[in-house]
């Protein structure tokens, strides 16, 4: 409905009831200056005001973030003694709390005396709008003591509340309720905010199997799923479940696109990724600075930092993450003059950095080596900015003087750190450790981990490679009874290559899956030309107590160099090898790539969970530092 502005002569001609229709109307087609110009005039020509276009005078200030004039309207309430109407108690709060004062919302939240299950629920959701899930709970508790009955937009909520601080049993709970009180049924608010509260916990078979069992499904329902996935490690399933709503013909949304990017950045997998970028150039769907940024960071993650850099110079504006993602991209691949000559742009263009863009160039001098040019940085943040560095950014600062093989630098800083130390700080020493083979101080800081560490096996993991780099058999075997003591188990390590647009997972499992095949083969073509250039296998890097002709075998099955191979046979003449490890890569492989590149005159893009490897003619963009 397309309302031409009425020509207003004299309200007084008019009934009540109609100007109000009319004021419904600008309200509904999404007019609220008009609504708030005849408004304005049922005010002062004739005092028509009463709770109906009270209510959409306040919605129009909300739509419009007029805090001022929003204020003026409760005042007016007051005065015609309608603050505490059932209709314009709840839109006074809910304005107060969209336009960021809580307190305001709460004062006339406190003067109502009967509340009903609206006014909570509206006092609820200003809550969880400022992230104060307790609170939340807290009024729930208060709504139950005054014996008020919840209805499905109070239950939303509180699910919504419930996903936001992972309480799974407390949203299966109020899952059961809506169950019991039939709150569900073709209620796809509540259906998406439960599938939601799942993925957030960590539930996703709930979160699949309830998803299937939703008739009706829009494309917030489906962005839930995708999203959900692709934050839980799920990439595969998430881009699943986008080819099937794009069966489905439901047009996907911005939160779907940016769900379905992270997707594809977390499998390193840059032809989906382009895939989707081309969909949104296709279809017409008009890039926003966020979606300008995830492309950035996608097409980093999946090895094409060009393209990354590319995406970055063609937008029309950025803000504070694009330039720390362009800054993290260079980084996380080697190339830290680059990162750096960003981040001097940025300052030049007075654009602030922010506690992410300094992670982004701490990191980056950390891959490169920077010891000088990273304390600078570190400095810089709160004499510069006004910045407090938190625990990652003196994680980074471990992490650089740790590769650097300032070990006891990097354990007096951590002593000296303001906080009590983390995981992450902890975790950088114990990498390098590993590096220098400081066993002993390898020892002190497992235990100084363990506490902390949510991924208790990853700690014992890499204590027990710290023993076997060593020789120390004895201990190794220790460390691994008290892993399985203890009912954890090792990440199983896999590697994955993407050759014409589907993904490929090898893991080290399977080297005997692949004897008398064309993948053992070229491997034994290569390796023997590899010898002859002088590759010499190490067996430092197979952290089993057997012989050398096994380690050899073993060495041979890692899962990187399957996933090289199965991509020199499968791709084409001259295309560059892109695999991405899902642990760190293994030395020897690294060593390994240097010399196939330069047999197969192939370049080779290897991602593993810290940073990137460019190998190319025998020379890695690393420099072997890493």
């Amino acid at each position: 409905m397309s309302l031409p502005k009425p020509q207003i002569t004299s309200l007084s001609k008019t009934s009540l009831h109609s100007w109000n229709t009319i004021l419904a109307s600008y309200f509904k087609n999404k007019r609220f200056y008009d609504a708030l110009q005849l408004f304005k005039r049922m005010l002062t020509e004739q005092n028509l005001v009463d709770s109906f276009n009270l209510v959409f005078a306040v919605k129009a200030c909300f739509r419009l973030s007029l805090f001022q004039r929003a204020r003026l309207f409760h005042s007016l309430a007051i005065k015609l003694r309608l603050e505490r109407d059932m209709y314009v108690a709840p839109a006074l709060m809910n304005v107060y709390s969209e336009l960021g004062s809580l307190h305001e919302a709460r004062k006339v939240f406190e003067e109502i005396p009967q509340k009903n299950s609206v006014i909570w629920g509206v006092m609820m959701k200003g809550y969880l709008k400022f992230s104060k899930e307790f609170e939340v709970f807290e009024l729930f508790s208060g709504m139950r003591d005054h014996g008020c009955e919840l209805d499905p937009f109070v239950v939303e909520v509180l699910i919504q509340a419930c996903g936001n601080v992972c309480a799974g049993k407390g949203g299966e709970t109020f899952h059961g309720l809506c169950i019991k009180k039939n709150f569900i049924e073709s209620n796809i608010f509540l259906q998406t905010s439960l599938v939601d509260m799942y993925m957030q916990c960590g539930f996703l078979d709930f979160a699949l199997k309830l998803f299937e069992d939703i008739s009706h499904r829009d494309v917030v329902l489906w962005s839930t799923i995708i999203a959900g996935f692709a934050r839980n490690g799920g990439a595969l399933e998430s881009i699943s479940m986008f080819r099937q709503m794009l069966a489905n013909l439901v047009t996907p949304n911005s939160v779907t696109f940016a769900s379905i990017v992270l997707a594809c950045s977390s499998l390193g997998s840059l032809k989906q990724g382009r895939s989707v970028h081309g969909h949104m150039i296709r279809n017409g769907v008009e890039l926003d600075v966020k979606n300008y940024t995830s492309f950035i960071d996608m097409y980093a993650k999946c090895g094409c930092v060009a393209a990354a850099y590319r995406v970055f110079r063609q937008m029309p504006e950025k803000n504070v993450f694009s330039w720390s993602a362009m800054i993290n991209g260079f980084g996380m691949h080697g190339l830290s003059g680059e990162a750096l000559k960003i981040f001097e742009e940025m300052r030049s263009l007075n654009q602030l950095p922010n506690s992410v863009t300094f992670v982004s160039v701490l990191s980056a001098c950390s891959h490169s080596g920077r010891i000088e040019e990273g304390w600078s940085h570190f400095k810089s943040m709160s004499r510069d900015y006004g910045i407090t560095p938190v625990e990652e950014h003196y994680a980074c600062m471990v992490d650089l003087l740790g590769r650097a093989g300032k070990i006891d630098e990097a354990l007096s800083f951590i002593n000296n750190m303001p906080m009590e130390p983390g995981a992450s700080s902890w975790g950088a020493l114990l990498s390098a450790c590993r590096i220098h083979k400081r066993v002993e101080l390898a020892e002190e800081v497992a235990k100084k981990l363990l506490p902390l560490e949510t991924d208790q096996s990853g700690v014992y993991v890499m204590l027990s490679n710290i023993y076997a780099e060593v020789g120390m058999w004895e201990m190794v075997k220790k460390t691994r009874v008290k892993m399985f003591e203890k009912g954890l188990r090792k990440n199983v390590g896999f590697t994955s290559v993407e050759v014409k647009k589907k993904l490929y997972l090898f893991s080290s499992k399977d080297r005997f899956s692949y004897k008398n095949t064309q993948i053992e083969s070229l491997w034994n073509s290569l390796e023997k030309r590899m010898g002859e250039l002088g590759y010499v296998p190490d067996l430092r890097f197979v952290l089993h107590d057997v012989d050398d002709e096994v380690k050899q075998e073993v060495l041979y099955g890692h899962s990187e160099k399957l996933a090289i191979v199965f991509g020199l046979l499968n791709s084409g003449e001259g295309m560059p090898i892109r695999i991405t490890k899902n642990i760190r890569v293994c030395v020897d492989c690294h060593t390994a790539s240097k010399f196939i590149s330069l047999i197969t005159r192939r370049k080779i893009i290897m991602r593993d969970v810290k940073r990137f490897h460019h190998v190319q003619d025998g020379v890695c963009s690393c420099g072997d530092f890493w």
